[in-house]
């Protein structure tokens, strides 16, 4: 790698939803990687269809990778290496199975339920990012990052607040990081030291989830599955359903990407957790970075290897080439306002292809509708305004 800025992996929803590469998406990850970044994460790729989970309770099976195949993924990768050599690219992937949890939790969003998984269903889920590992491998990536943060689906499995089974996938440390040990051996068996990376939650900021005092022995249990580096972030779903004052920042749609960062103090969020870690592989530290001298100093300390940025690159896609050029100030063009997030789930009901945008700079009109949706978007999809179970 060239520097050790990340592009943390970033919702491309055309990934999802399309299912295939198209020229906004090479034009996006060639911006990226002429922009300077030294890693780039792409958005998160499903491994498994909801067909396969409906099918594991009758014979066991799993999702080649053919079958999850982004069409024209290559391009992506022609394009980043034909604009930097030297710049790498990690595949994040992930189950996207909504319908399943690990357990029963009674809903806090005016959706409906999930349903717990069964063992077999579990199994075919290791087995489907296995093949996923093995394909993405085969295509020629750089790695591969699971995520496992923000209450996806390996997230659950990881929180003692979402993870409450009785069997061998619940209950102590050991069992809810089964399944990571099963996805690792299997992989390793194909793709051999092949690096597999993984996001993680340092807090889950909802009573009885992941915590300050449980993350270190978590990170040491994931180590301890083969994992190749740790990107540190935080918050699941449900925390949105606390209060400003109980969370200590305002809980807006996507809980990991706090707003109002003006100030240093309220910046790089996550580093407190990232440096408590001592472990023998990478840490990568995610989360309000928005200061480049503010960074040197982390890298300086030693405690991390790496620094992850989204929001700013939506923004300033070319922030890491303008940083070692030293044009412009120390800081970024990011006001963290999230309407950017705005942006993205609003378009997936639009004709694709699209991608996100940094509003402030684009459509102000767009600015304004996304800061009354923030403002009022717990208001009307939490449950009584409270957290439930």
């Amino acid at each position: 790698m060239p520097n050790r800025l990340v592009r943390s992996a970033t919702w491309d929803p055309s990934f999802l939803v399309e299912r295939r590469m198209t020229e906004p998406i090479e034009g996006l990850y060639r911006q990226l990687a002429a922009g300077g970044v030294g890693l780039i994460i792409t958005g998160s790729l499903a491994v498994m269809t909801d067909s396969d989970m409906a099918e594991a309770d009758e014979q066991y099976t799993t999702t080649s990778y053919e079958r999850v195949r982004i069409a024209g993924i290559g391009r992506l990768l022609e394009a980043v290496r034909h604009t930097s050599p030297q710049c790498r690219v990690v595949a994040q992937i992930s189950p996207h199975y909504p319908a399943g949890s690990p357990s029963a939790i009674p809903p806090i969003f005016k959706i409906g339920r999930t349903s717990p998984m069964t063992s077999r269903q579990i199994r075919t889920m290791v087995g489907c990012l296995v093949n996923a590992i093995a394909g993405l491998a085969a295509e020629g990536f750089d790695g591969v990052q699971l995520h496992a943060a923000h209450g996806g689906l390996l997230s659950q499995f990881l929180s003692p607040y979402s993870n409450r089974r009785e069997d061998d996938y619940g209950g102590s440390l050991e069992n809810r990081t089964r399944l990571f040990r099963e996805v690792v051996a299997g992989a390793r068996a194909q793709v051999g030291d092949f690096p597999i990376l993984i996001k993680l939650n340092s807090t889950d900021d909802v009573v009885g989830g992941i915590d300050a005092g449980s993350f270190p022995g978590l990170a040491k249990a994931i180590e301890r599955c083969g994992f190749d580096a740790i990107e540190v972030s935080g918050g699941m779903w449900e925390c949105l359903a606390r209060s400003e004052a109980e969370l200590g920042y305002r809980p807006v749609p996507m809980p990991e990407a706090h707003t109002h960062l003006r100030l240093p103090e309220k910046q790089s969020y996550y580093l407190k957790a990232a440096e408590s870690l001592a472990l023998s592989i990478p840490v990568i530290s995610v989360g309000g970075h928005r200061d480049v001298e503010r960074l040197e100093g982390i890298i300086q300390r030693g405690k991390v290897a790496f620094i992850s940025l989204c929001r700013p690159l939506i923004s300033e896609p070319g922030l890491p080439q303008r940083w070692r050029e030293g044009r412009g100030s120390s800081g970024t063009d990011c006001i963290s306002c999230n309407a950017c997030a705005y942006d993205m789930y609003t378009q997936v009901d639009r004709e694709a292809p699209w991608l996100a945008h940094c509003l402030v700079k684009t459509d102000r009109g767009r600015f304004r509708e996304a800061q009354r949706w923030l403002r009022d978007w717990r208001r009307e999809n939490v449950i009584d305004g409270q957290l439930r179970g």
